[in-house]
């Protein structure tokens, strides 16, 4: 898989994630991107501005963006206030997404 951070594309029906995006829409950012993922030899041509992401990368981004604005998560009792996800959370929550997509 291709990891991509991208920004949504307008549209006459709105924003949409862009068509060369097979599964998109995680973790936005506070410069309105987002990241995806595509097949790693895809038949279509992606931006060359559209940033490709190692796993190691987009797990760096993403704890610089928890570092910034913690990332959060249920707390253990429903109806519990949410909790600030530890880093090693965030770095789990990644690389499990990294091997679902893989």
């Amino acid at each position: 898989m291709i990891y991509l951070e991208y920004l949504l594309e307008a549209s006459p029906g709105g924003m949409r994630c862009p068509s060369w995006v097979d599964d998109g829409g995680y973790w936005r950012a506070t410069d309105h991107t987002f990241i995806g993922a595509t097949r790693s030899n895809p038949e279509f041509h992606i931006p060359s501005t559209v940033n490709r992401l190692t796993a190691d990368e987009l797990e760096t981004r993403q704890v610089a963006i928890h570092t910034a604005n913690p990332m959060m998560k249920e707390g253990a009792e429903p109806g519990d206030a949410d909790v600030e996800m530890t880093e090693a959370e965030v770095r789990t929550m990644i690389q499990d997404w990294v091997t679902s997509k893989s």
